[in-house]
């Protein structure tokens, strides 16, 4: 695995590695933050046209020209400030409703995850380059 420092509040390391089967492209990160690595593979995947979608989002936050962004997935959301990345799958806004005991809480790690949106740009520069994207 690769590592990967992001700037997130408790200054963990993230660290990922990229793979390739007959399914396509996969990314796998470190507990804490395998939301992004389901996100990638699912949502983005090789798929040029949703990482060109990204590229547009980041060069607007980078570039002042918008506060936020969103990017609705079929099972997660990219949500973007100009701070900070954050992926979060749909199965946990579902879930805000239900009343759970204390010790029943959900194990959200896999379904939300959050970085720098700087370490955030160098990622998926890194997923364009694996992909061989070009935008």
């Amino acid at each position: 695995m690769r590592p990967f420092q992001h700037t997130e509040r408790d200054r963990t390391t993230m660290e990922y590695e990229f793979s390739q089967d007959f399914t396509g492209p996969e990314a796998r990160f470190s507990m804490g933050h395998e939301a992004f690595g389901y996100w990638l593979t699912q949502e983005i995947g090789a798929r040029k046209d949703k990482l060109a979608g990204v590229f547009k989002a980041l060069n607007k936050l980078t570039q002042g020209t918008a506060w936020d962004a969103e990017i609705t997935g079929f099972e997660y959301d990219l949500l973007l400030s100009r701070d900070e990345a954050m992926v979060r799958a749909h199965a946990l806004s579902a879930g805000d409703d239900l009343d759970l005991e204390e010790d029943m809480d959900f194990y959200d790690s896999e379904s939300s995850a959050r970085c720098g949106l700087e370490d955030f740009a160098e990622l998926i520069d890194k997923w364009a380059g694996f992909i061989g994207y070009h935008g």
